[in-house]
């Protein structure tokens, strides 16, 4: 070879790996922030992306600063060359034939991208070092309002990127009645409660071809019903996170359950429940981590049914969640018609001076409430209030179900009552989600809670006995 040949080789060489460096795919990791244009300036909204690689893909989440927002999982994010795409239909409850949230891309010098945001606004975002938090109160003592109740109960619970704020309520719950039974207050595992609710729920998804409701939304039924089979277990014995997992996310594991359910749904012949719910149990492993069948606890050798015996001692039985609407029967039991009701549970039905009066009574005589309700207006800032304070009457109750500007949207756990320097009742509950900064302990007003309640799970022995007599063998 001559020197003049062997030169051209090299520097050919060289210009092929520039190039190839030149075409690497850029780097989406980190967090990026820009405000979605509108024509309406009062429409714009300043929205944060997180990016982060997991198991070679990109996994990401959305905050929304402005509207107090935060850990919205991206159902799917992915790159084809600098071109960025994050889908989130699913997150946000959109139909499939809806836009991607996010599509763009990352200009030269990898710090900006530009693109178009739910199909129509342009979104330009750039890096940031930029953290979103938003507050959680640990206190439930607030400045200008005097505690009149408060039952002891435990620390208060972050459910983080999940929906799963019904296991996180009923367990604070559970572990409170057993601090009311004398017990040793305990830190329970919610997500042990979430591993047989979804198995049973795929079940019922894929005997009814699936027509009845398969998502992240659940009640305090299925916690019961959990504990009653199978017991319960301490949280720092069975965290619910699997391998170096810091917190619940549960957006791919949504995303693989739902897709198996759907796929038995449709199928036939070779279908057996053995196998669609190992296939179901294999998925939660993957997120949420096996279940000892035998743990130690303060030196003592468990399983969770002689857990739940010893250290817990509640009967699943005492407890009734009662509601108030007038297209049933008063002082009778009915099957709520809910999404999330998907196991057909009956509800007692109370006039809502009486369901109002059982929660107070309840209180009180320190029986705490687990409360099923609506979050959708008035909550801000650690406060559950109206805009008004007109008089909640029965029919202004029935008429915000039936219009639907009351659904079941989110569980707490009501363990307090007080009031503020006027007079006017509040209640304390914990709260185990931080959006609209409403984290840890949250006041509620009457009013609120007359209107947007959907029902409340309550101890049977807490309602009077005059109530009681009224709804006779129906409770």
């Amino acid at each position: 070879m001559t020197t003049t040949t062997y030169l051209s080789v090299i520097l050919l060489f060289i210009a092929c790996s520039v190039y190839g460096q030149q075409k690497e795919q850029p780097s989406l990791e980190g967090s990026w922030m820009g405000k979605a244009n509108a024509k309406d300036l009062s429409l714009e909204e300043l929205v944060l992306f997180r990016f982060e690689k997991k198991n070679n893909s990109v996994k990401g989440f959305m905050d929304f600063p402005d509207k107090r927002l935060k850990d919205i999982p991206l159902d799917k994010v992915w790159m084809v060359k600098d071109s960025v795409f994050a889908d989130a239909r699913k997150s946000l409850g959109w139909p499939e034939s809806a836009p991607l949230i996010f599509k763009g891309r990352i200009m030269p010098g990898d710090s900006i991208i530009d693109g178009v945001w739910g199909g129509e606004r342009h979104l330009e975002v750039r890096r940031t070092n930029d953290v979103f938090t938003l507050k959680t109160n640990l206190n439930p003592a607030l400045s200008g309002y005097k505690i009149i109740k408060l039952i002891e109960s435990t620390p208060i619970k972050d459910q983080q990127a999940t929906g799963a704020c019904w296991s996180f309520a009923t367990t604070s719950f559970i572990e409170t009645e057993a601090i009311r039974l004398k017990k040793k207050a305990v830190v329970l595992s919610p997500m042990f409660f979430v591993r047989p609710t979804y198995i049973n729920k795929a079940e019922n998804y894929i005997r009814r071809n699936g027509s009845s409701a398969f998502g992240e939304g659940d009640l305090t039924f299925s916690v019961l019903k959990a504990y009653k089979e199978y017991g319960a277990i301490p949280e720092m014995v069975y965290p619910g996170k699997n391998g170096s997992d810091t917190k619940y996310d549960h957006s791919e594991m949504n995303i693989a359950l739902l897709e198996k359910a759907k796929y038995y749904s449709q199928s036939h012949g070779n279908l057996t429940p053995a196998l669609y719910r190992k296939d179901m149990d294999d998925i939660l492993t993957q997120t949420l981590g096996k279940v000892p069948a035998t743990f130690v606890y303060e030196g003592k050798v468990f399983t969770p049914k002689t857990f739940a015996t010893e250290m817990i001692g509640i009967n699943p039985d005492d407890y009734v969640e009662i509601t108030s609407f007038s297209h049933h029967p008063f002082y009778t039991k009915f099957v709520l018609e809910i999404e999330a009701n998907w196991n057909n549970n009956y509800y007692l039905n109370l006039p809502l001076l009486d369901f109002n009066s059982v929660i107070d009574d309840a209180l009180l005589h320190n029986y705490s409430v687990c409360w099923d309700g609506d979050i959708y207006e008035g909550l801000n800032n650690g406060f559950a209030v109206l805009d008004s304070n007109k008089m909640i009457t029965q029919q202004i109750r029935q008429a915000a179900f039936d219009n639907r500007t009351t659904e079941d949207v989110h569980n707490m756990h009501i363990i307090g009552m007080a009031k503020n320097q006027k007079g006017e009742p509040f209640y304390i509950l914990k709260n185990s989600s931080d959006g609209k900064d409403c984290g840890g302990y949250l006041y509620m007003s009457k009013e609120y809670l007359l209107l947007k309640t959907i029902s409340v799970m309550v101890n049977k022995n807490a309602i009077s006995k005059a109530i009681v007599k009224k709804a006779g063998n129906n409770l």
